[in-house]
């Protein structure tokens, strides 16, 4: 699961229209944005958040690789069946400009796929696997960096210049819980945001990343998922947050001492019919 959902905790408050100090329900909220990723991404065979690791195919012929139920967002290095890494210069992605690589062609001038006693799983690709349909704008600049002193493998919380600033979309609050932060190459999950002492709390090297050292004034990314797969996540986690709420009458419109709670008895067919269209073909990951 990841630790970081597709949309912040921020959005979701936002949808249910609560104010800035009332953060009682935050924890449970945040538990419905993992869900509702998770659920998403079991639904459609895809991660819509990106994932560092090494996944291994079967060996099909000496110029093609396709990766066959998994999308992949960069391209780190294949190892042949033989051991030997192939040449970055012989390697040429396939896939859409901004989307995500389905496969790589080589030019045999440069080197070829091998294998030795078998073909299955004789492939090593390393990289950062997941969908985004404009992975190039994926990683915006918060704005923000590591702090004088930087920061050690084993920190979980530090101090930025601002916690509300506007970030480098001009938006803000830059940093708010759920986003997944990247500094370097370690990938790590925003758990906890205090903006009267600028400091943030996360979770060190997830994603298949892992926990290092970050010099002073090293900057800090934020990821932004997909815009259609953030407001379905949105639209999934306030299902899940009221289904809870109705307990037997999910369905109905009952009346409680909070007033009157509507909930289909289904996910929004809507929400069902827009990921149809984003299920991996290749099956599930």
């Amino acid at each position: 699961m990841n630790l970081s959902p597709c949309a912040t905790l921020n959005a979701f408050r936002d949808r249910q229209a609560l104010a800035a100090a009332d953060t009682a329900d935050d924890a449970r909220m945040l538990a419905k944005l993992r869900a509702a990723t998770a659920q998403i991404e079991r639904y459609t065979g895809r991660s819509f958040m990106p994932v560092i690791a090494s996944r291994r195919f079967d060996w099909r012929s000496t110029r093609t690789l396709l990766f066959r139920g998994f999308d992949l967002l960069e391209l780190t290095s294949i190892t042949n069946g033989d051991g030997t890494m192939l040449d970055p210069t012989a390697i040429m992605p396939l896939g859409g400009i901004n989307g995500p690589i389905i496969g790589v062609e080589l030019d045999l001038t440069r080197g070829f796929f091998v294998y030795l006693t078998t073909k299955t799983r004789a492939l090593t690709v390393n990289g950062v696997w997941g969908w985004h349909d404009d992975y190039a704008n994926a990683w915006k600049a918060s704005g923000d960096s590591i702090p004088g002193g930087g920061l050690n493998a084993s920190a979980t919380s530090f101090t930025v210049a601002s916690v509300s600033g506007a970030d480098g979309w001009n938006l803000s609050p830059r940093f708010q819980v759920g986003q997944l932060l990247k500094v370097d190459s370690e990938y790590m999950s925003l758990v906890g945001v205090n903006s009267g002492a600028n400091t943030l709390t996360v979770v060190r090297g997830v994603n298949g990343s892992t926990a290092a050292s970050h010099a002073a004034s090293a900057p800090i990314y934020v990821y932004m998922p997909p815009i259609d797969i953030a407001e379905i996540t949105l639209r999934w986690a306030a299902w899940l947050y009221k289904t809870e709420d109705a307990g037997d009458f999910a369905g109905v419109t009952t009346e409680s001492g909070f007033g009157r709670v509507e909930v289909p008895p289904a996910i929004p067919s809507d929400l069902v019919a827009v990921l149809a269209n984003l299920r991996h073909s290749g099956g599930a990951l």
